[in-house]
C-alpha cells in the first residue's frame, strides 16, 4: 500500500509543470560575416614534391657550411690551435656538404614550377650550383687559409640566402588578396 501512494504522489509530481522559465528577449541570431573567398592553393604536384625533398637535402649541406664559417669566424682571436682546429673543421664540412648538395640538387628541377615559379627556382640551383662550385676549393686550401675561404663563402651563402628567400616568399599564398583579386 505504501508503494501505491509513493507511486501515485510520484505520477502526480511528475504531470505538474513547475514554473516554465520563459525569456522575453528571443536569442542573438549571428550576423553572418562576409567572408572573402580564398581560392586554395592546389596541391603540389609530384616534380614540386621532389624539388623540396632536394632542396631539404641540400640545405642540411648549407647548414654544415655555415657551420664552418662561424667556427672559422668565432676563432679569429683565439690561439693559433684552436684556428688551425677550425680550419680544418671547415674543410671536412664542405667535403661532407658537398655531399649532400650533390645528392639533394639532381631532384631540383626548375620544371617543376611554371611561369615567375620556374625562374625563381631556377635562380635558386643557380646560385646552389655557385656555392658547390667552390666546395672543392674549401676542401683543398681552408687549412691554409682559412679567412678567405671564409670570406668567399659566406659571400656565396648571402646569394643563395637571397634566392632561397625569394623562392619561399613566391610559395606563400597572399592570403590578403581575395578570389576575385587573383
Amino acid at each position: 500500500m505504501l508503494w501505491e501512494l509513493v507511486m501515485v504522489v510520484t505520477l502526480v509530481a511528475y504531470q505538474q509543470d513547475t514554473v516554465t522559465h520563459k525569456d522575453s528577449v528571443p536569442p542573438l541570431v549571428p550576423v553572418p560575416v562576409p567572408a572573402q573567398a580564398t581560392v586554395p592553393a592546389p596541391p603540389p604536384t609530384i616534380e614540386q614534391i621532389r624539388y623540396m625533398e632536394g632542396l631539404k637535402t641540400a640545405t642540411r649541406g648549407i647548414a654544415q657550411i655555415r657551420d664552418g664559417v662561424n667556427r672559422v669566424a668565432r676563432t679569429q682571436q683565439a690561439d693559433s690551435l684552436t684556428r688551425r682546429r677550425a680550419a680544418r673543421r671547415l674543410g671536412g664540412l664542405c667535403g661532407t656538404a658537398r655531399s649532400f648538395i650533390i645528392s639533394g640538387r639532381p631532384k631540383m628541377q626548375a620544371t617543376a614550377y611554371a611561369d615567375s615559379m620556374r625562374v625563381l627556382a631556377k635562380q635558386l640551383t643557380v646560385r646552389l650550383d655557385s656555392l658547390n662550385a667552390a666546395l672543392p676549393v674549401c676542401e683543398k686550401t681552408a687549412g691554409r687559409d682559412p679567412a678567405t675561404v671564409a670570406t668567399t663563402l659566406t659571400s656565396r651563402l648571402k646569394n643563395y640566402d637571397d634566392a632561397l628567400l625569394a623562392f619561399r616568399n613566391a610559395l606563400k599564398p597572399d592570403s590578403t588578396k581575395t578570389a576575385s583579386q587573383q
